[in-house]
C-alpha cells in the first residue's frame, strides 16, 4: 500500500506540474473572468438612463404611481405627454428614449404603439412601462390581487416521479447539467490521455520494467490512476470555485441568477457517478497503453475510444424532444455513456430513481471490471519492447491464471 501511495504521489505532482496542465485549468476560469467582465462591460455601456414617455387616450394612466413602484428610485422616469406632437418632438430632442402611446380602446385590445430613434428600449425599460400601466389599470382593486397581478405568472413544475421541482427559481438545475457535463467530460479525458501518454511513454522508453522491479503492476496501475484522479479533482475544485465566484460577481447583473438555488442533488448525483466513470476510461487507456508500441498508435486507438463516451453528445436533438426515449434509456445503462447521458437527462426531465441505480451498480462493475483485464494486460504487455499486444494476446492474457 505505502508503494501505491508513492507511486500516486509522484503522478501527481508530475501531472500538475505540466504546463499543458496548468494552461487547461487556467484557461476556463480566465474565460470566465473575461465573459464577466464583458456582461459588465455590456450592462454599463448599454443602458440607457433617459426617461420614457407615454401619451395615454385612455385616462386611466398618472404618472405619479410610478412612486408605489417596488424600488421605484430604480426604474426608469417615466413621463406624460398631452399629445403624440409634443411627446414626439421631445423624442427628436432625444429627451426620451423611447415613447408608448395608448389608444382609447387599449383596455380592449391591449395594444400599443412604440416610437423610437435607433434602438428600442431594452427589455428592463419595457417591462418597467409594463408594470406601471398594470398598477394603474388595478388601481381600484385590493392591495394584495394588485400585487399578485403585478408580479404576473409564476409556474412551478413538479416531478411526482423524482420529486424534483422546475421553475425560475431553479433555472440553475436546467443549466448547469449541460455546463457541468462537457466540464466533467473535458477533466476526464485530460486525465484519461495523461495515464495513456504515461504508460505508453514509459513502456516506449524502456522506464517500465525499472518500476516493476519495486513495485507490483497492481500498485503501479492503482497509484498512476489515484494520482491523476486527484490531479482532475484538483482541476474541477478550481473550476467549482471559479465558477461560484463568477455567479456571485455575475448576480447584480443577471437577474435570474439572484433566485437560483445549488442543486445538491445533481452534485452529489454526479460525483457518484464521476468516479468509476474515470476509472472505466482510466483503466481503457491503461490497456491502450500497454498493447502498443508507440504512443501515436495509441492515441490513434484512444480517440475512436473517445467517440463511445461522447456518443449522448451527439443524441442532443433526442434530449431536447424526448429525454425518457427507449434509446436514450439504454445508453444510460451503457457503462461507457451512462455518466454524460445521466447528466444530460437530468437536466432536460426525469430519471427514475431504479434506471440511476442499475446504471450506477453496472458502471461501478465494469470499472472493477476492467481495472482487473488492464493489470492483466499491462503485466502480459509490459515487457514486449517493440512488440504489440494484439487481440488473441490480450484475450490470452485476461484468461490466464
Amino acid at each position: 500500500m505505502r508503494n501505491l501511495w508513492l507511486v500516486a504521489k509522484h503522478e501527481y505532482v508530475h501531472t500538475v506540474a505540466r504546463r499543458g496542465f496548468i494552461i487547461g485549468t487556467l484557461a476556463i476560469p480566465l474565460g470566465l473572468i473575461g465573459l464577466i467582465a464583458l456582461i459588465i462591460l455590456v450592462e454599463g455601456s448599454g443602458k440607457n438612463n433617459l426617461p420614457v414617455g407615454y401619451v395615454d387616450h385612455t385616462g386611466v394612466l398618472e404618472a405619479s404611481r410610478q412612486a408605489t413602484l417596488p424600488d421605484a428610485g430604480d426604474h426608469v422616469e417615466i413621463w406624460a405627454f398631452p399629445d403624440e406632437e409634443a411627446a414626439l418632438a421631445a423624442l427628436e430632442r432625444e429627451e426620451i428614449q423611447a415613447l408608448f402611446v395608448l389608444p382609447a380602446d387599449y383596455l380592449e385590445t391591449q395594444r400599443s404603439d412604440l416610437y423610437y430613434l435607433e434602438e428600442p428600449p431594452s427589455n428592463d425599460v419595457w417591462g418597467e412601462f409594463d408594470d406601471f400601466v398594470r398598477i394603474n389599470v388595478t388601481a381600484g382593486l385590493p392591495q394584495a390581487l394588485q400585487q399578485r397581478l403585478l408580479d404576473g405568472a409564476g409556474i412551478t413544475v413538479y416531478d411526482t416521479v423524482s420529486g424534483r421541482e422546475f421553475s425560475e427559481r431553479n433555472v440553475v438545475n436546467m443549466v448547469l447539467p449541460f455546463v457541468a457535463t462537457f466540464v466533467f467530460f473535458f477533466a476526464t479525458m485530460v486525465g484519461a490521455g495523461y495515464m495513456l501518454g504515461i504508460v505508453a511513454n514509459e513502456k516506449e522508453n524502456r522506464t517500465m520494467e525499472i518500476m516493476v522491479s519495486s513495485v507490483t503492476p497492481g500498485q503501479l496501475i492503482g497509484g498512476k490512476t489515484a494520482g491523476l484522479l486527484a490531479a482532475s479533482l484538483t482541476q474541477l475544485g478550481i473550476y467549482v470555485v471559479a465558477t461560484v465566484v463568477g455567479l456571485k460577481l455575475a448576480m447584480p447583473y443577471i437577474p435570474e441568477l439572484q433566485q437560483a438555488t445549488v442543486p445538491w442533488d445533481y452534485l452529489a448525483m454526479m460525483a457518484l457517478f464521476f468516479l468509476p466513470a474515470y476509472a472505466l476510461i482510466g483503466a481503457m487507456m491503461v490497456a491502450i497503453g500497454a498493447s502498443v508500441t508507440e504512443l501515436q498508435q495509441g492515441q490513434q486507438v484512444a480517440g475512436l475510444l473517445n467517440l463511445v463516451f461522447m456518443l449522448p453528445i451527439f443524441l442532443l436533438p433526442i434530449f431536447f424532444s424526448n429525454p425518457g426515449h427507449p434509446l436514450l434509456v439504454f445508453f444510460t445503462f451503457f457503462p461507457t455513456s451512462s455518466f454524460l447521458t445521466v447528466s444530460l437527462r437530468w437536466g432536460l426531465g426525469t430519471v427514475p430513481l431504479w434506471q440511476l441505480a442499475i446504471s450506477w451498480i453496472l458502471l461501478v462493475a465494469s470499472a472493477l471490471f476492467m481495472v482487473w483485464v488492464a493489470a492483466r494486460i499491462f503485466r502480459a504487455g509490459m515487457l514486449r519492447y517493440g512488440q504489440p499486444l494484439n487481440l488473441k494476446g490480450a484475450v490470452e492474457a485476461i484468461r490466464a491464471k
